[in-house]
């Protein structure tokens, strides 16, 4: 009985540190995002990672809610959404690439 509760504690606290966590990680690797759509909450920050090797953006669609500027190979960047809405972006660099952040 001690290892259930013990066990339900643990479960409780690692999912309260997600919670809290904030960030969500979206790698950018053979020219694709992974991945390709994520679901944050208002507040959240989605940190792109370059683990290519050309540069990359991660640039919103509407031209106007966000734009990374040039992420290098080996570098990242962040941006925190604080409105909930559906976010399409692309690589302003190489258009093909397609991604979303959902923020609910």
């Amino acid at each position: 009985m001690k290892a259930s509760l013990l066990g339900a504690a643990l479960l409780g606290l690692a999912a309260t540190v997600s919670a809290q966590a904030g960030t969500v990680t979206v790698t950018i690797s053979d020219y694709t995002f992974s991945p390709a759509t994520v679901t944050v909450h208002p507040g959240d920050t989605v940190r792109w990672s370059n683990q290519d090797d050309a540069p990359h953006t991660a640039t919103a669609r509407d031209g106007k809610s966000f734009d990374t500027g040039t992420i290098d190979p080996g570098a990242s960047a962040s941006v925190t959404f604080h409105a909930p809405g559906q976010y399409a972006y692309r690589c302003a660099i190489h258009p093909d690439m397609l991604g979303e952040v959902d923020v609910r």
